[in-house]
């Protein structure tokens, strides 16, 4: 029978050393928004907010150069797991503040909706007329015109191709013909076809669960954003001390409550980012909202963190790889009622004149 050794050791809120045969390795985060790091060399970013049903997973794996061989000794090789440590915090903050400067690809409705059709409807499309050719340009083996059963069967799967390829031409037209109607219903303002496109689009795949879009007019949208900064904000400030050690303090309230604030600005920026290059609207509010105890009620409900009424021209001059999301958000007519050292406090809802 064969022993394991594996030991895991809780360095703070969602932060764990994990030490076994194989090596060393360190996870950090909550569920749903994960980083470890393994020193063999392997990675596995899993960027999102919990409860989210985020899908987007991030591996890589070192070569034998940049993991930790046994044969470093143990004081570097203790050092490297402290810095690794270290750099997967400060990896996990910045990716949290940062998420407004995610690369983004916006949708040419207008392009797609001028899109010519694949092929003429009612004609025989590319792969059916290649198949076709084939068929006809069959011309039996030696073999084939000996036995006559290996010529019917060659026949008729080159008949089977020509149907295969049939399908797959009306397929391909059928997705032409529902884009085309897609961007006609999108261009004309029409709120089923907003709805469908967020519904669909990739870009909100890691909020669509915890989002609700209005559609307010063709040029305008809303969309409530839930999200629980409680979950996603570490409480403690890990980092190296001069003797290379780690060190786990509890972070103080400014700068704790300074993080949260960068990650719902930086969260209002990019929904609105995903709204702009999805939708053809020139407006778009968004309320970022968190579950919280009413202490008049003593319920659990709603409020709204943030409110901002972003608009596309402003939106466009703004630098999004340089731009301080806490900066950028006083670009534009927005609630919010921050508090250094006690957070946000709810807010009216921004509405539209």
């Amino acid at each position: 029978m064969a022993f394991r050794f594996r030991r895991s050791v809780k360095l703070g809120k969602g932060l764990r050393l994990n030490v076994s045969k194989r090596g060393v390795g360190v996870s950090m985060g909550t569920t749903g928004l994960r980083h470890s790091i393994h020193s063999t060399g392997s990675r596995t970013n899993t960027i999102g907010i919990p409860g989210t049903g985020l899908s987007y997973v991030d591996r890589s794996y070192g070569d034998k150069k940049s993991s930790i061989s046994n044969a470093v000794p143990k004081n570097e090789q203790k050092q490297a797991e402290n810095e690794w440590i270290v750099q997967q915090y400060d990896h996990y903050i910045h990716a949290i503040t940062s998420m407004h400067q995610k690369v983004l690809e916006s949708i040419n409705w207008k392009e797609i909706y001028h899109t010519p059709a694949p092929f003429p409807e009612g004609e025989m499309g590319p792969l059916e007329r290649e198949a076709s050719l084939t068929y006809d340009q069959y011309n039996p083996s030696l073999l084939e015109r000996i036995f006559k059963r290996l010529a019917d069967k060659k026949q008729a799967e080159l008949l089977g191709a020509i149907q295969e390829a049939k399908k797959d031409d009306e397929a391909t037209y059928r997705k032409w013909q529902q884009l085309t109607e897609l961007a006609s219903d999108v261009l004309n303002g029409e709120s089923g076809a907003y709805e469908r496109v967020i519904k669909n689009s990739d870009k909100f795949n890691d909020m669509r669960d915890r989002s609700v879009l209005h559609v307010i007019n063709p040029d305008t949208v809303e969309m409530d954003v839930h999200v629980e900064p409680r979950d996603i904000i570490p409480k403690k400030k890990v980092q190296l001390t001069k003797t290379g050690k780690v060190s786990k303090r509890k972070m103080n309230k400014s700068s704790y409550y300074r993080i949260v604030n960068e990650f719902v600005c930086s969260h209002a920026l990019w929904t609105a980012r995903c709204l702009f290059a999805s939708l053809p609207v020139e407006t778009c509010v968004v309320h970022m909202t968190e579950t919280a105890i009413n202490t008049a009620t003593g319920h659990y409900e709603q409020r709204v963190l943030l409110s901002v009424l972003f608009d596309r021209r402003t939106m466009n001059q703004l630098n999004m790889a340089l731009v301080n999301p806490l900066d950028a958000i006083g670009n534009f007519q927005h609630h919010v009622d921050f508090r250094v050292t006690k957070g946000f406090r709810a807010v009216n809802r921004m509405t539209i004149q």
